[in-house]
């Protein structure tokens, strides 16, 4: 719940037993086995509010790993069972769903830094979006010289453009300007880019609503991929 790198896995829960207090979710693509090591799991989901939504997760343990789950179709399926325990809890920022960003749903985006602009995908990419913060690749170097934006520093606040993409549509879902708070940097991501974590700070809510909508699209879109290979 608090990590500053957590791991998301997305999956579909098949069934609740309240009473019992487990959840039976499919098993994700990158499987939970025995073996899979973590100090915290959680189980998360968007809640909808008329303002703001918030994502809250309860704290759970696997406790059965099925290999022949019958759903309701009577398609056989993978599955985990979770023993769910209380209270449930809202996550943090860092913990927020980040949706990596695919060849469908993309994001063109523009820095503003120190008098320049800097765009997408030569001087930076964006390797996924949540509607409270995004993650940056920077390469450290653009031909042979190092990259300007490896300069950027944790509480940095930078102007960003953004232009929101779905490969299925003609024209972009929506475009807007926005300000940005870098929460960290990680240099130790590969030998040639760095990791940049950054908090968004003041969308309005026409934008955050269009933000929200156009992630929970392309969560859903992934879903029902994940949904199609498991079926």
């Amino acid at each position: 719940m608090n990590s500053l790198n957590p791991i998301s896995r997305s999956s579909i829960i098949h069934d609740v037993n309240y009473q019992k207090e487990i959840i039976t979710i499919a098993q994700p693509l990158a499987p939970i086995t025995r073996t899979t090591a973590y100090d915290q799991l959680h189980l998360t989901t968007i809640i909808a509010r008329k303002k703001n939504p918030i994502r809250v997760g309860i704290s759970c343990l696997p406790t059965e790993f099925v290999n022949q789950y019958r759903l309701t179709n009577q398609t056989i399926s993978k599955a985990v069972i979770l023993k769910y325990k209380f209270p449930v809890k809202e996550t943090n920022i860092r913990a927020a769903f980040r949706l990596p960003l695919s060849h469908k749903y993309t994001i063109r985006a523009k820095i503003r830094y120190q008098g320049e602009d800097y765009y997408t995908p030569n001087d930076f990419g964006i390797k996924d979006i949540s509607f409270t913060g995004m993650g940056l690749i920077i390469p450290r170097k653009k031909g042979l010289r190092p990259n300007p934006l490896m300069g950027l520093k944790k509480t940095n606040i930078i102007p960003l453009g953004m232009v929101l993409m779905d490969e299925g549509k003609e024209n972009p879902v929506g475009a807007f300007p926005l300000r940005a708070e870098i929460m960290r940097v990680n240099k130790n991501y590969s030998d040639s880019h760095v990791q940049v974590g950054l908090k968004i700070l003041d969308l309005d809510e026409k934008n955050e609503t269009l933000l929200n909508r156009f992630v929970h699209t392309a969560q859903i879109d992934q879903l029902k991929k994940f949904s199609i290979r498991r079926d």
